[in-house]
């Protein structure tokens, strides 16, 4: 398969992921689990101090939910130029093996720590990303 054909798959793979995040930043904090529903109120009840800056626990997480949704955003964005300029040679490839890593990675530890659709989603658009790196040539 083409380099092109499987960083557009990856694309592809990436804008899903980044719809099903949006929609959990937006709606996480509904339940009709009353126990969580407390937990999440509990998270955006009491201040701390982090690093000199006043937040509460769920101000953290949301800050932590936009950082993510952002470098998907930067990683979609990124792919979708690679896959317009892929040759034999390019310097793109570098950038390329590295946002696969990445990608790998950050798929391992959405595998730990949130759920299997996620982790699975960025190893996917990462191992497409490091086949069509393969493809590329040297």
């Amino acid at each position: 398969m083409k380099p092109k054909v499987l960083l557009l798959i990856a694309l592809g793979v990436i804008a899903f992921h980044i719809i099903g995040h949006t929609m959990g930043h937006f709606t996480w904090k509904q339940s009709e689990d009353a126990k969580l529903t407390d937990i999440i109120q509990d998270m955006y009840s009491h201040e701390f101090a982090f690093m000199g800056k006043a937040q509460t626990l769920g101000e953290h997480h949301d800050g932590f939910s936009w950082l993510f949704e952002i470098s998907l955003m930067a990683f979609a964005v990124l792919t979708w130029i690679i896959a317009k300029r892929i040759s034999q040679g390019s310097e793109l490839r570098a950038v390329l093996l590295v946002m696969s890593v990445a990608l790998c990675c950050f798929g391992v530890v959405e595998l730990i720590y949130f759920f299997p659709l996620a982790g699975g989603s960025s190893l996917l658009a990462g191992l497409l990303q490091a086949w069509a790196y393969s493809r590329s040539g040297a």
